[in-house]
């Protein structure tokens, strides 16, 4: 199974047009409203590159409103997953969530990995391929936890050399 995430600057103000645009797109399993450098994150999933590839191309970029997007291919090496459907329903209504890009030091993902996987409030993360080394998501009660859990759990963590935080809007996006 192929994976990929794709991060989206849109028109200012039309990222609810976005989102319903992307929700005909069969390969987006999960659209997330965001704050920040970015307006929208979608979550792919294909049989194969090639089906993402066909999403990003010929769904996503054409897509009016989209200004830019950044595509992050996922290295199906490692992942880690902590919750269930039902789960991700609750925290997506009541809990603040964030998207933690990460940088390493060379060949430092696997370590990493592990220490994230450590960290109760990383629900979900994978290896990737490109710009950044991992991607992964955390859930806590406010955003103020979130930069905190960032700031000295994320970023404590050795072999970590930068971070970049994509805070989700609540109730914005969907899930299939």
């Amino acid at each position: 199974m192929a994976k990929a995430y794709v991060l989206i600057v849109n028109k200012s103000g039309t990222e609810d047009s976005v989102i319903s645009n992307l929700n005909h797109i069969p390969s987006i399993t999960n659209t997330f409203g965001t704050f920040g450098a970015y307006d929208i994150l979608t979550k792919l999933e294909s049989s194969d590159e090639q089906g993402i590839q066909n999403a990003i191309s010929n769904g996503i970029r054409k897509i009016s409103n989209i200004r830019s997007t950044l595509t992050l291919l996922v290295d199906e090496k490692q992942s880690i997953s902590k919750t269930n459907k039902i789960e991700q329903e609750v925290l997506d209504t009541h809990m603040a969530q964030a998207f933690i890009t990460i940088h390493c030091s060379k060949s430092n993902e696997s370590s990493v990995m592990k220490r994230l996987e450590e960290i109760p409030e990383v629900i979900e993360a994978d290896i990737l391929v490109g710009n950044y080394e991992i991607i992964c998501k955390i859930a806590a009660r406010t955003y103020n936890e979130i930069s905190e859990i960032v700031s000295k759990k994320i970023r404590k963590i050795p072999g970590i050399k930068a971070t970049i935080t994509i805070n989700v809007i609540n109730n914005q996006g969907f899930n299939r």
